[in-house]
């Protein structure tokens, strides 16, 4: 009967698996009081790679546990998922809302700006064929006038939002499809979670946890661009309204 009772160490429902910590942590854990510290160092050596650690599960009560714990992490993932969503969505609305529109204003004023500089322009010709000199003050408004224009013209500022643009939907593109991974990984609820399957399990919340890592700091360096981008804007969006 020993062997049935989780709680007696001859106990044979004893299994080790392992959990991913980080590598700094790994060597300060150690086997727990009711474990026998030459079965914990022999499922050390064994571990599948750096960071992992093992870990003692006795009995299906705890194999239970253990599966409703990768269930809630999956939950966890999956909320994280929609909160990057929602970010893209809402920069992805507030680009055609308010960024769209305030771009054609600023391309339909640039385009009158254009039209009255020229006109100032040939009447400063006309000036200077009757032999009218400019000022200095005239001079340096005609340089800035030209140097604007050239600012506003630049193709590359028109690029750099096509790139954001871009970049918002790859990663909302990815984050769609890596939520769709989740949901079809969180409906898998076998009668028997065996070695194999929590290896797979765990490669699933492991792969999926670098692939949140990665879409977050993607999103951060999206939203740096973003109001890098944005910042630019009210200065050209004021030269046209002059």
């Amino acid at each position: 009967m020993e062997q049935w009772d989780t709680g007696n160490p001859n106990c044979a429902f004893r299994y080790y698996f392992y959990n991913k910590v980080s590598d700094d942590s790994a060597p300060l854990y150690r086997p727990g009081p009711n474990e026998d510290p030459k079965k914990w160092e022999e499922a050390l050596s064994k571990k599948p790679g750096p960071g992992f650690i093992p870990v003692l599960c006795t009995g299906f009560a705890q194999m239970g546990e253990r599966i409703k714990t990768q269930q809630r992490n999956l939950a966890n993932f999956n909320a994280r998922l929609h909160e990057i969503n929602g970010s893209l969505s809402a920069l992805l609305q507030n680009h055609d809302t308010k960024i769209s529109i305030r771009a054609m204003d600023a391309k339909r004023k640039h385009a009158v700006l254009k039209q009255r500089c020229l006109a100032l322009a040939t009447k400063v010709q006309v000036l200077r064929n009757r032999g009218y000199a400019m000022s200095g003050d005239e001079e340096d408004l005609k340089a800035k006038l030209m140097a604007l224009d050239r600012g506003v013209s630049d193709p590359a500022l028109g690029a750099r939002a096509e790139e954001i643009w871009a970049r918002m939907i790859t990663v909302q593109e990815r984050a769609r499809l890596l939520k769709g991974e989740l949901e079809k990984t969180g409906t898998q609820s076998p009668d028997v979670l065996d070695e194999e399957t929590d290896n797979k399990a765990k490669k699933i919340l492991e792969d999926y946890q670098t692939q949140l890592a990665h879409l977050k700091k993607e999103l951060d360096n999206i939203q740096q661009d973003y109001v890098e981008w944005e910042k630019q804007q009210p200065a050209a969006a004021k030269v046209n309204g002059r």
